[in-house]
């Protein structure tokens, strides 16, 4: 399948309200990897900081390209007329 146009990583960003969309898009990728970062180190018995936070990071770069892949997707095929 053909990746869709980056619409969150291109000049759009310099309006005010799609920098929000951007913001937003990078927070909730953080925060879901995060929340299953923390389930992966509790169900693994993980303590060790910094292997909860390499897994978080691994889990970052998974989740954000499938999370922009979609928001892009959805940028370019939501039709906004009635």
């Amino acid at each position: 399948m053909a990746k869709t146009t980056d619409y969150l990583h291109s000049d759009l960003l310099r309006n005010p309200k799609n920098d929000l969309v951007f913001q937003k898009t990078y927070n909730l990728i953080g925060k879901l990897s995060k929340d299953i970062s923390k389930s992966e180190a509790e169900g693994f018995e993980v303590s060790d900081p910094r292997r909860i936070a390499d897994i978080c990071n691994i889990n970052s770069r998974i989740i954000s390209s499938q999370i922009i892949e979609l928001v892009n997707f959805t940028i370019k095929n939501f039709d906004k007329h009635e």
